[in-house]
């Protein structure tokens, strides 16, 4: 297995965050994924600027780990960052609940499918294979929503968040997929309730 193919799995831990959302109350959930966040800060920190840390963790995580972030925050310490941030954005659940789940989800199987079965490349190592691998999975992600009991969520409100995240983890944006994924498909999915009733 390759280290992006494994670090992609790990990623579907993410997975954790809407789940617990969608079963908790929205105080003690906000609750626990601030806390979370801090304690992946505060392991960055530690593992940034004291040698015995930076050891240990590389000992423990250094395959799952980029080359760029041997020296920066980990994807994971981005991630939960986002989702902080999307949670107080995004009010409505089912929208933050598909925002983290396209970055769980669609991000992990285009970047497996796009190295397993990727032929037509579009932007650096991005695939078409890949990108049209996210769309679905994202699709499925959005149906699943609209079937559980307890959460208003519209189809075609989810089918333009899953249409923003394909685009972004898509396109060569600089900024980290951990974040730009979440926020700009809740923005798209917040921007379609507008329209869509």
């Amino acid at each position: 297995m390759s280290p992006e193919i494994g670090r992609k799995l790990v990623h579907l831990l993410a997975l954790l965050i809407p789940i617990l959302y969608y079963f908790l109350p929205r105080g003690l959930s906000i609750f626990l994924l601030l806390l979370a966040t801090g304690i992946f800060l505060t392991v960055d920190f530690l593992r940034l600027h004291i040698n015995f840390f930076k050891a240990l963790f590389i000992i423990i995580f250094g395959s799952l780990l980029r080359r760029k972030e041997f020296h920066s925050l980990t994807g994971g310490s981005y991630l939960m960052i986002a989702a902080s941030l999307a949670i107080f954005i995004f009010e409505d659940r089912g929208v933050f609940m598909a925002a983290i789940s396209f970055l769980a989800i669609g991000d992990t199987v285009a970047a497996i499918f796009g190295l397993t079965h990727g032929k037509t490349h579009l932007f650096g190592r991005k695939t078409l294979e890949g990108t049209i691998a996210c769309f679905i999975s994202c699709l499925a992600v959005v149906y699943i929503l609209t079937k559980l009991p307890d959460l208003s969520f519209l189809f075609w409100v989810g089918f333009w968040g899953a249409v923003t995240a394909t685009l972004v983890e898509a396109l060569p944006i600089e900024v980290n997929d951990n974040v730009v994924i979440p926020i700009a498909s809740g923005i798209a999915m917040q921007i379609s309730k507008i329209f869509i009733r």
